[in-house]
């Protein structure tokens, strides 16, 4: 009887969400030891910031002139109050105020501490964000392994390796869905109310909701989550106004109307144009095939195919800014993966769910390429 409860203590441990934290742990510790990375580099403080912040940094600590995103929510998270300063665009990095805010609470205001803190906050959403799509999948009468998309959909990897705060976003997208999906409509909304103040791409998954609401005369769940889902980001980004004079929406790259027009314009630059083309065109095409495929035979399932459509449109309509970098490029469209799984799991079309593995694939592909063992992406 021993060996049988030891036999199911270890089968239960055999999740997807164990897997890919595996996965993360061993490709970090890869990546920071052949690199002999500093934790304080995946903050990717630029030389012109750090020296904005006379801040005494290491020259392996440093990622060029400009640095990336991850920097200014580490400044917002060391001093919430006084970081504007030291950001090209105070208010519209100021946007996206729950990631720096929870690192400030869980770093207890140690600067030294933040870089982990940063990074476990990541690591722990990817993980759990697995775990909520396996259950729901099996609530479905699903596979939870079809779960693996969104964990090792290579933005996750992007986002964790650049400090950025979408791993949280759609951490609490997967919450808020759960929720949904219990009926306990007041706090799926508020956990998508934070999720979209976390990062604005969000706001696609309970206005998606907002337009079925609104189809279907649903007053009730219009008002909750436009009330709920909403409201907070508004109130917070009329305060950026009355701070800084203006919200900083206007910084963010304009969407293009000619699809895909934004990621051919690197056609002509090979190194950046392949791997745009085998991690963010063709996966976003076999999305629309299904998609199509989906709608041809009407399997509508709720809210979820306009929450997959107004997705896939998203990640089409970029602009070239946003694929100047395949950071850039994963950290936007990640939505579309949560997206594509939600459809699947509601509708249980098992087409969808083992073609959303196209992005799971991804995930291996980044790691060659960041581990330098197919040619190289920057990190």
């Amino acid at each position: 009887m021993a060996g049988g409860g030891s036999s199911f203590g270890l089968a239960s441990l055999w999740r997807p969400s164990i897997v890919v934290g595996l996965l993360y742990i061993v490709f970090f510790m890869l990546v920071t030891i052949s690199h002999h990375y500093p934790l304080l580099h995946y903050v990717h403080i630029g030389n012109y910031f750090a020296s904005v912040a006379r801040k005494p940094i290491r020259p392996g600590e440093l990622n060029g002139a400009g640095g990336y995103d991850g920097q200014f929510y580490y400044f917002i998270a060391r001093d919430p109050v006084h970081a504007a300063s030291l950001m090209d665009d105070a208010p519209y990095r100021y946007q996206r105020i729950v990631y720096p805010l929870l690192a400030f609470i869980l770093s207890f205001h140690q600067a030294a501490l933040l870089p982990p803190v940063l990074l476990l906050i990541n690591f722990a959403s990817i993980v759990l964000s697995v775990e909520i799509v396996a259950r729901l999948l099996e609530r479905y009468q699903l596979s939870p392994w079809y779960s693996l998309a969104i964990g090792l959909y290579f933005g996750q990897a992007t986002a964790l390796l650049f400090d950025t705060t979408e791993p949280l976003t759609y951490g609490l997208l997967c919450a808020g869905l759960l929720l949904l999906d219990k009926k306990k409509m007041t706090w799926a909304a508020i956990v998508m109310g934070i999720a979209v103040l976390s990062r604005e791409t969000a706001a696609l998954f309970p206005g998606g909701l907002i337009v079925y609401y609104l189809f279907h005369r649903n007053w009730r769940e219009v008002f909750r989550f436009s009330l709920i889902s909403f409201l907070p980001t508004i109130i917070w980004y009329a305060l950026l106004v009355v701070i800084f004079g203006k919200t900083g929406l206007t910084y963010a790259p304009t969407f293009q109307l000619i699809p895909f027009k934004g990621l051919f314009v690197f056609s002509s630059d090979l190194p950046r144009f392949i791997p745009l083309l085998v991690m963010m065109f063709i996966p976003t095409i076999i999305g629309w095939l299904l998609f199509l495929r989906a709608t041809i035979k009407r399997q509508w399932a709720g809210a979820t195919w306009f929450i997959w459509f107004i997705n896939l449109a998203l990640v089409t309509c970029l602009a070239p800014g946003s694929y100047k970098e395949l950071v850039s490029a994963g950290r936007l469209s990640m939505g579309i993966v949560l997206a594509i799984l939600l459809y699947g799991w509601q509708s249980r079309n098992k087409w969808v769910l083992w073609g959303a593995q196209i992005y799971a694939l991804t995930g291996f592909i980044y790691a060659l390429g960041i581990l330098q063992i197919i040619g190289h992406y920057p990190s």
